[in-house]
């Protein structure tokens, strides 16, 4: 009798766990399926656990960063002709550097690709890391394909700047690279350049990736939602912190 009052017992101090069991999945079911990530985040938290769900969407981020930056070069070796030299380079020197750095703009495509998956196995580990501090069961490969198919969602804003500078026709400045796309559209040029990377870094893309991520993150794990949220926030300042960067050294 006090055995089953034990098990009992220990079944209601243990909270619900998700399934250790990793799951093969089906080649063409995980490409139709990564398109789960922009609406329906129950389904996307079904695939996560398949072993090798990650190759399809971060195949796909890898092809479209390549080609954004393919699209992007021309814009951005006419900002590099235009723009004053550096302080610390008089123009003659800048000049002279000018071929090398256009040249460096060429290998961009290729340099990003391997970036992107850095990047990516970087915030698996953040992430992983959380889930431990949390307690939150999850391995790090469930966690790196979430990552590997919300990443559609930033995607999609690269191919919308693409556009919006292919729009503009003309770049003259480094700032001019990375069009508003946020609440940034309605603030002054002349604003705190800190404060303008803060508001543009929450696009309309930005916000729906945040969503998508917590709630998958949410269903996958079987948390609350605010749980959920806590634990993807690292994740989402990691870019932050970097487009905070950026913009102190932008001219």
């Amino acid at each position: 009798m006090a055995a089953h009052v034990q098990e009992g017992e220990d079944l209601m101090a243990v909270p619900e766990l998700p399934v250790t069991q990793e799951e093969q999945g089906s080649f063409a079911g995980d490409l139709m399926g990564m398109f789960n990530f922009f609406i329906d985040p129950i389904a996307a938290a079904k695939l996560i656990r398949h072993k090798w769900f990650w190759v399809g969407p971060m195949a796909l981020i890898c092809i479209i960063t390549g080609v954004v930056l393919y699209l992007t070069i021309p814009f951005m070796i006419h900002v590099a002709e235009v723009s004053p030299p550096p302080p610390s380079m008089d123009a003659a020197t800048y000049q002279q550097r000018l071929p090398m750095i256009i040249g460096f703009y060429k290998f961009l495509p290729i340099i990003f690709v391997f970036v992107v998956v850095i990047f990516s196995l970087i915030g698996t580990l953040v992430l992983w890391g959380t889930c431990s501090v949390m307690q939150i069961k999850a391995k790090f490969g469930w966690l790196f394909n979430m990552l590997a198919g919300a990443g559609l969602i930033p995607a999609l804003q690269a191919i919308a700047t693409v556009l919006v500078l292919k729009g503009k026709g003309e770049v003259n400045s480094q700032a001019e690279l990375q069009p508003p796309l946020g609440l940034d559209i309605f603030m002054p040029e002349t604003a705190n350049k800190l404060l303008l990377a803060f508001v543009g870094f929450f696009t309309p893309f930005q916000i729906w990736y945040i969503v998508i991520l917590g709630l998958t993150f949410a269903f996958a794990f079987k948390v609350s939602k605010g749980k959920a949220f806590v634990a993807i926030t690292p994740v989402v300042l990691i870019p932050l912190a970097f487009k905070l960067l950026g913009a102190a050294f932008q001219k």
